[in-house]
């Protein structure tokens, strides 16, 4: 074995770019992390600027070799995992950006995507999504639109930050990435000539799509040989032996699981593609698949009593949640939050965010309520999940979970009594790059599974159903919710400006 040779991974979120150096048995090394532009929010408009992106890819590249180097390892391949639906357009000539990124959080197009009716079910059906303007099909069109001239790139954010690394070569995206855009039908395997005609989108301006591992470009003798999305790559970095399903709670909360190389559609389930590479004969693409349940608010939800100056950090905010279960397990508050903005079509935005308070309910009460509301998000999720025979057959079941959000041990321990089932907490934050390294090793060694590589990564705690009786928590959240809908609400209720 060369004890030389390490994999890099990075990826690149809205939130921060990330990470990590592995070894040639998937242990891990070194990670780094390098701040981006802030997002730029105005009602449904949320962009980010793709040049900071760029540049902090390219600074956390640099870094990661240089550490590299001077620990005596040779970078063998680099993967790159990137945040999925946010599109940009470009000059074709000179990689100059003509338009922000607009990312997976801005709405615009909802009149377009409103405009299809029932027609919504059809394009569901195609491609595997719900038909919403979170995803990258009406974004293309708006800028299509804006930017006539074949001159003009317009696509996602990885196919710029390809055509960049690349020395303004490539103009490429992968199946992961492009099956996330309304615009891919799962049973062709590729750009649908119908989805391109209801969302008015030229096909031959839309990059080409390639296998997610395979010789991509080359930097600075580093060979980029894995592209996929963020989820995908956390999923990727997080399927053990067991192969449980990952909950991955960063920006967004993600519900995701392999199933393997059948594509599983089910109402109110998205279903996309996890992988893709060459099979051996050279020309056909082999894919997995995963399926996914995820909710757009809980990040923003999990960050309020920080914004609101409740807590000063993760871990005066799980201090604060004990404070107040110790002293009134049955809860002094009960919130629902589901932020400012509409989290999907099918929610208005006129859903307030709401708290309704016993007397005597302190600051630790609120916060401890805004915690329980994302920790029953996640409840609801999971329940839609087992309601869907993804779970497995065994109860309780055991999940994975990943991401910043994990941290926060009450959190955790919340979701568990209320589903009953058994939570595992991966030791490394970085389950995205984690993936995007292991994809790179899977391409050099001409693998499709990284079982035994992640064999040995262990849970860094485990939260088992304590308290079962918390459950009536998520029952008044969930009545809570209904008195909104139904415009019902009890005296005591704060309500939002």
């Amino acid at each position: 074995m060369d004890n030389s040779a390490a994999y890099l991974g990075i990826d690149q979120g809205s939130g921060s770019t990330k990470a990590l150096v592995l070894d040639g048995d998937g242990r891990h090394l070194q990670e780094f992390h390098a701040a981006v532009p802030a997002r730029i929010e105005d009602g449904r408009r949320v962009e980010q600027d793709p040049e900071g992106i760029l540049e902090s890819v390219l600074d956390i590249f640099s870094r990661a070799k240089s550490w590299s180097q001077s620990n005596g390892l040779q970078i063998k391949g680099a993967g790159l995992a990137v945040q999925r639906s946010g599109v940009l357009a470009w000059n074709a000539a000179d990689g100059r950006v003509r338009h922000p990124m607009m990312t997976w959080a801005d709405t615009r197009t909802q009149p377009t995507i409103e405009g299809f009716g029932r027609g919504v079910e059809r394009i569901s059906l195609l491609t595997g999504l719900p038909t919403i303007a979170h995803f990258a099909a009406g974004k293309i069109h708006l800028l299509q639109r804006q930017f006539l001239e074949p001159s003009v790139h317009v696509a996602t954010l990885d196919a710029f930050l390809l055509f960049r690394l690349s020395g303004k070569r490539l103009f490429v995206t992968d199946d992961t990435m492009a099956a996330r855009t309304m615009l891919y039908a799962l049973n062709e395997r590729g750009w649908s000539e119908s989805l391109c005609r209801e969302f008015a989108v030229d096909q031959k301006r839309l990059p080409k799509i390639v296998p997610s591992l395979g010789f991509l470009a080359e930097r600075e003798e580093v060979p980029f040989v894995a592209l996929l999305g963020d989820q995908q790559a956390a999923l990727i970095g997080r399927s053990g032996a067991r192969r449980r399903p990952l909950l991955n709670l960063g920006t967004i909360a993600s519900l995701t699981k392999d199933t393997g190389f059948s594509p599983v559609q089910r109402p109110g389930l998205m279903t996309s593609v996890l992988l893709s590479r060459l099979v051996p004969n050279g020309f056909t693409r082999e894919l997995r698949y995963l399926a996914e349940l995820t909710s757009p608010v809980t990040g923003t939800v999990l960050l309020e009593p920080l914004r609101r100056s409740w807590a000063a950090s993760s871990e005066e905010l799980q201090a604060l949640c004990e404070s107040a279960l110790t002293a009134s397990p049955d809860g002094m508050a009960t919130a629902y939050f589901v932020d400012r903005r509409a989290a999907s079509p099918t929610s208005s935005e006129s859903m307030p965010n709401v708290t309704v308070c016993k007397p005597g309910a302190g600051v630790q009460d609120r916060a401890r309520a805004v915690v329980e509301n994302v920790g029953n998000i996640i409840v609801r999720m999971l329940e839609e999940f087992s309601e869907k025979k993804l779970l497995g057959d065994t109860f309780p079941a055991e999940i994975d979970v990943a991401g910043g959000g994990s941290e926060l041990d009450y959190l955790l321990q919340y979701i568990s009594d209320v589903s009953g089932h058994t939570l595992f907490r991966l030791p490394a934050r970085e389950a995205g790059a984690r993936g995007a390294a292991l994809s790179a090793w899977m391409h050099l060694h001409g693998e499709f599974d990284v079982t035994a590589l992640n064999s040995g990564d262990e849970p860094a705690n485990t939260y088992r159903c304590q308290s079962p009786e918390r459950r009536k928590r998520f029952l008044m959240w969930q009545k809570l919710e209904q008195d909104i809908i139904n415009k019902r609400l009890p005296p005591q209720a704060e309500v939002e400006p």
